[in-house]
């Protein structure tokens, strides 16, 4: 059979301008994808209408990554195209492209993505034959041409280039850096899909199964976000017009558990306005977007006629940016309003339910202050207080002079995960005096340095001088070097990351981390740390989940002995999540062991709402007879007590406690809070480390307890004050000065 070609040059209607083209999908391979992603479950739907789909619709996204390009392919098996469908379809910028359930209303998507992104093209099968199409430009011409081949026989061959063993179409494109900058991740691009909006339906629909895969043999189905949530509004009403009669609308809207992201293309919250053929036109709370209390809101708006009465008579209703409604539309600017109203009295209702929260709490207001101040207080504290291994002896050290008046001790060593370790750098302040500064830096980020510099004072000549660099490992199997600098003389310490060995030794493997809290469709990688000793090569380890919300990048581990540094293997597994609220675990088992990872899905990537306990709670008020002090720590309860019958401390807070919300009280529990805080922290810094000379201790405490309230006490007293009575207070005094002169 003879192959026809066509040639054309691309017309375009007068309702639309050429810079469309660019604007439709924004320069945005995410935006691209959407065009292409729908256009192949409209070929499903076109199908379903005609009863003629069997089994689930398939979309495959292909991203191959090569010498620094990006390529794309998007797939699937529905009806496919005949030449003059293509013909029909793709010759004019403006027309349709698809059947009656279409979602590409202005008929460009899939021409924005071919004409804007690099050796974009359409291949298609149709009841044997097969016709590739695609856009190109002559050397400085501005008008964009198109070339359709075909049809011709769909020969064995060319399915099997284009991997359609019956109808269906495949489109390619390059990815065009001079719009859209550095190329996408894989595990970014997975998030990105899912969670877009406008594909919300689709990744929804159980007759649809999305796949995405790439040239690594790494294969995902994306699925939409789930959101638990209990229904606040069922509502159904009329927008009249007088142009294009009655519109029958139906809105449902939830409540989710948490706070849910309500901006961008891939937020989780927002209504979806569809229209009577749940195609999504919009997703958003209008003027509610930014609104705290509205912050756990999600749903839809069905808009009966919309298609029928508004788009096939090419009423401006959407955006030419497909960006969602245009407001300014008649009809738009009715059912924004209508959505508002409604959405105004469930904000009514959640400020409310804020209220009685509010009041069901006692000094609900301090209890935040509180609740702020300890955080940054323990976060202070983890800092600080760690405790940390010895790398060097003092007792054994040699007592004469370092070599060129400074030596780094050990200049090897192994250090595990999490840990904090202590190198000695012993110092003769005759070769370096007081200002000078010795760097400390590691070549590796497995390594993290807690201490990156060293400063001799004038407290420090006169001798030679012990000084503790803290380390901490942050990635097994890994090594760096470690440098000190200290004028000219460079110093260097080996050091090299390896896995709890005790966990290893007992249980034979292990993940890292043993807890990951990640949004859903973020995917975030976790590491499996195998004892070859114990599991030996050949082994098969089995992965799984124990909620199918929660996936997983790999099945099976087959162990590898050559894969084993200092007998411990690595291996690398992907993991994301689909429902907000879900908790579960990974374990990878093998016969008698097991190794587990817990793993939440929250709506924002955040720490788990129950933090672990630290260093210090929040204050306590005791009301003991006679006390001996204004303060103190308890290691029982983890509390900073003030004692209210202190004579000073009843003076500012009063005898029962009446003057805690004034500004002075504020200020006066702040106070005593740093205070005793700092020294703690200070106490137990100085206790991790070993000193020369016990006898300066103390001196040793004080020091830092004064050095923590220079760097962040302010901090706690921001967190502690109301800043509103403070600013209050601030202007008053101003008020008064103005007066008096």
């Amino acid at each position: 059979m003879k192959v026809t070609t066509k040639t054309g040059v691309l017309r375009i209607s007068d309702r639309h301008l050429r810079r469309r083209m660019r604007v439709g999908t924004q320069g945005s391979v995410i935006r691209s994808l959407v065009e292409l992603i729908t256009n192949s479950d409209d070929s499903y739907r076109e199908l379903e209408r005609q009863n003629q789909l069997s089994g689930k619709g398939v979309i495959v996204i292909a991203y191959n990554q090569q010498d620094g390009r990006g390529f794309f392919e998007v797939r699937d098996y529905g009806e496919g195209m005949s030449a003059d469908k293509v013909e029909e379809g793709f010759t004019e910028y403006g027309a349709a492209t698809s059947g009656k359930d279409s979602r590409g209303y202005f008929g460009q998507g899939a021409k924005d993505v071919l004409a804007m992104m690099i050796d974009g093209k359409i291949c298609t099968f149709k009841d044997g034959y097969f016709t590739e199409f695609f856009y190109f430009s002559e050397k400085n011409s501005d008008e964009i041409k198109w070339e359709i081949k075909g049809p011709r026989q769909a020969t064995p061959a060319l399915r099997e280039k284009h991997k359609i063993e019956e109808n269906g179409t495949v489109a390619y494109f390059e990815a065009n850096r001079e719009l859209i900058g550095s190329l996408p991740r894989f595990s970014n691009l997975q998030e990105k899909i899912a969670n877009n909006y406008m594909l919300r339906k689709i990744m929804m629909n159980r007759r649809r199964k999305v796949l995405l895969v790439n040239n690594k043999g790494e294969k995902r189905q994306l699925r939409g976000p789930n959101l638990p949530g209990e229904e606040i509004l069922t509502d159904d009403f009329i927008i009249e017009t007088d142009k294009h009669g009655d519109f029958p609308v139906r809105i449902s809207v939830f409540r989710a558990q948490v706070e849910l992201d309500q901006t961008g293309d891939d937020r989780l919250g927002g209504l979806l306005i569809l229209d009577e053929k749940e195609v999504v036109l919009d997703m958003s709370l209008f003027k509610y977007d930014t609104e705290p209390l509205a912050s756990r809101f999600f749903g839809e708006v069905v808009v009966d006629g919309f298609r029928k009465k508004l788009l096939d008579k090419e009423e401006p209703v959407l955006l030419e940016e497909r960006e969602g409604l245009n407001k300014r539309h008649p009809f738009c600017k009715k059912l924004v309003e209508a959505i508002e109203e409604r959405l105004a009295k469930l904000i009514k209702v959640e400020k409310l339910r804020e209220k009685r929260e509010a009041e069901t709490k006692i000094d609900f207001e301090a209890q935040k202050r509180y609740k702020k101040a300890i955080k940054i207080l323990n976060e202070i504290a983890e800092e600080e207080t760690q405790t940390a291994v010895n790398l060097g002896d003092v007792s054994t050290e040699a007592l004469e002079p370092p070599p060129d008046g400074i030596i780094l001790i050990p200049q090897f060593a192994e250090i595990t995960v999490g840990r904090r370790y202590n190198l000695k750098l012993r110092i003769d302040t005759r070769v370096f005096r007081p200002g000078a500064l010795i760097k400390i830096s590691c070549d590796s980020s497995a390594i993290r340095v807690i201490t990156p510099e060293v400063k001799i004072t004038r407290e420090d000549r006169g001798g030679i001088i012990t000084r503790f660099i803290s380390i901490q490992g942050v990635e097994a199997n890994k090594g760096g070097t470690l440098k000190v600098v200290a004028s000219d003389i460079e110093l260097e310490a080996k050091i090299f990351v390896i896995p709890e060995k005790e966990i290893l030794y007992e249980e034979g493997m292990a993940f890292q981390p043993e807890t990951l809290t990640l949004r859903p469709n973020k995917v975030r990688r976790i590491s499996l740390l195998v004892y070859v000793k114990m599991i030996e090569g050949g082994s098969e380890i089995k992965i799984k989940s124990e909620d199918e919300s929660i996936k997983v990048s790999k099945e099976t581990i087959t162990v590898n002995e050559f894969d084993a540094v200092k007998n411990v293997a690595t291996y690398h597994l992907e993991v994301w999540g689909e429902g907000v609220g879900t908790q579960a675990l990974i374990t990878a088992e093998y016969e008698n062991y097991m190794a587990c990872c817990e793993v939440k899905i929250r709506s924002k990537e955040k720490e788990d709402e129950k933090q672990r306990k630290g260093l210090f709670d929040k204050p306590h008020f005791s009301y003991e007879e006679n006390p001996i002090q204004r303060s103190s720590y308890s290691e029982e309860t983890k509390e900073i007590i003030i004692y209210m019958n202190f004579p000073t401390v009843k003076h500012y807070l009063g005898d029962k406690g009446q003057y805690k919300k004034t500004l002075v009280g504020q200020v006066f529990i702040a106070d005593l809070v740093a205070e005793r805080s700092f020294n703690v922290i200070a106490r137990r810094k100085v206790e991790n480390v070993p000193l020369l000379d016990a006898r300066h201790k103390e001196d040793e405490i004080r020091k830092w307890a004064y050095k923590y309230s220079k760097d962040f006490g302010k901090k706690v007293h921001e967190a502690l004050v109301d800043q509103k009575l403070l600013e209050e207070a601030k202007s008053g005094i101003e008020r008064e000065g103005d007066e008096s002169r």
